[in-house]
């Protein structure tokens, strides 16, 4: 199991399990961070074919302020693999990550999308369903460039924010999105931490 969005200023934490056949192998399957675009597709589109079975997850931003965001990672987590209809006996869980589930055990693996093909592969289904949307998304709110930046805060994103101010995808309890909402907030100053021009 593992989660994409944690890090993003806006849009959904998607969590995927995915359960591979046993020595499953494809040298495509790995941490989807070190994947191009179109290696992730393709190996979106091996590991739909191939698993026994895979759940994704979505958590809202309302639901990751009220949550926090780990607490809604691990929430997500346990819900996907809750809805397996294969229950497995172990579940690796990327990161440090713990999370309790009744009856099954798990093992939490730092870098684990590059020691388990099973992580990598949920890694990779939860990133393509979160960009995917994402770019879906930004045609109804093309001013954040979210086709680019997947809600993550890069320049285009954060100089968006100071002019636009924010959508209702955004996460409140974020920064700077959390400071640009206080009353009487010092735009200049937030600015100015963000390298960027008011």
């Amino acid at each position: 199991v593992d989660e994409a969005g944690r890090g993003a200023l806006a849009g959904p934490i998607v969590v995927a399990a995915v359960i591979l056949p046993v020595g499953f192998q494809n040298p495509l399957i790995q941490d989807s961070k070190i994947l191009s675009p179109s290696q992730r597709k393709r190996a979106y589109r091996i590991i739909k074919k191939n698993a026994l079975e895979y759940k994704i997850i979505f958590k809202s931003p309302r639901e990751i302020e009220e949550k926090n965001p780990l607490g809604a990672t691990q929430e997500a987590m346990v819900e996907a693999i809750l809805e397996l209809k294969n229950k497995p006996n172990l579940c690796l869980v990327d990161g440090k990550e713990e999370i309790t589930i009744g009856g099954i055990e798990t093992q939490s693996l730092v870098g684990g999308d590059r020691k388990s093909i099973n992580i990598a592969a949920a890694s990779v289904i939860a990133k393509v369903t979160r960009d995917a949307l994402m770019q879906k998304l930004h045609k109804k709110y093309p001013c954040y460039d979210w086709f680019s930046n997947k809600g993550y805060p890069n320049t285009a994103h954060l100089a968006a924010l100071f002019r636009y101010g924010i959508c209702d995808l955004h996460r409140k309890t974020y920064e700077p999105i959390k400071s640009l909402l206080k009353p009487n907030s010092d735009l200049k100053k937030i600015s100015e931490k963000y390298k960027l021009s008011k």
